[in-house]
């Protein structure tokens, strides 16, 4: 077992998460057998280099040869990578500020989207049953992104990453509410029009109705799921964390407007 150390140099800052992203799409590239998870990282401080990042990397190996190939072509993977500087302060008081306001839209929109199902539907039962499940599925998907930093080094290989949140997975959450609301209110109209002029909804009504819209939630949530995990896997690294989030809300929305909405 042979320990290979250099130094890398960066004209830019990059964090460990993205010099580990690079060893990961190298090695892939070249079918090198060096885990990223095992490369030893270290932060070098460097006043010459102002605006940029030195990074110092160890790798135990048997095979001196690979780590050179993947310094190589490392190299040539960044070069290739475009750069855009950008610089963004928030001050302490706007940050909260923008939380007060984010959950004073939040109970707004939640609010409305119970009195207009209530209106539509005529039983408030409908709108606290679609708010539930609109809660449900937003808090797993934050839990999946959550838990995807312990997963990267055992699910790798089917391009799990340590997620984080940001602006492509805010979008993921609105297009997830959207969606499973969408698929929930279906559902209450076939429930709806079975209970009719009954004044008393029973089990026998909202079984039948799931079970007449079931073979159109599946068929129209399967084929949305293609689209999503083709993005996931070649859609590249700047929607992969929005294809993941869509992938997994997706399928939560579509058993939780199931299982969890009817009232």
């Amino acid at each position: 077992m042979v320990t290979c150390a250099t130094t890398i140099t960066f004209s830019h800052p990059i964090t460990e998460d993205g010099v580990r992203q690079a060893i990961r799409d190298v090695a892939a590239a070249k079918n090198l057998a060096i885990d990223s998870e095992i490369v030893r990282l270290t932060a070098i401080a460097d006043e010459a280099n102002a605006g940029g990042a030195r990074w110092g990397l160890e790798v135990d190996t048997t095979d001196p040869a690979s780590v050179s190939s993947l310094l190589d072509g490392l190299v040539d993977d960044l070069n290739k990578r475009p750069y855009f500087s950008s610089l963004a302060e928030v001050g302490g008081q706007i940050a909260g500020d923008a939380q007060v306001d984010a959950v004073a839209a939040l109970v707004v929109s939640l609010i409305g989207i119970v009195l207009y199902i209530w209106i539509r539907f005529q039983k408030v039962a409908y709108g606290i049953a679609a708010v539930v499940a609109l809660v449900h599925d937003v808090l797993l998907v934050l839990g999946a992104i959550a838990v995807s930093k312990w997963l990267a080094p055992v699910l790798g290989f089917v391009l799990v990453d340590n997620f984080k949140i940001s602006l492509p997975v805010i979008a993921a959450f609105l297009t997830i509410i959207g969606y499973s609301l969408n698929d929930t209110i279906v559902v209450f109209d076939r429930i709806r029009e079975m209970k009719g002029k009954n004044p008393k909804l029973t089990m026998a009504m909202v079984n039948g109705s799931i079970s007449q819209t079931l073979s159109r939630t599946v068929l129209t949530s399967l084929t949305t799921l293609i689209v999503v995990v083709i993005l996931y896997f070649i859609g590249g690294e700047a929607i992969h964390a929005f294809a993941f989030a869509l992938m997994v809300g997706i399928f939560v929305g579509t058993y939780s407007s199931i299982f969890i909405a009817a009232p």
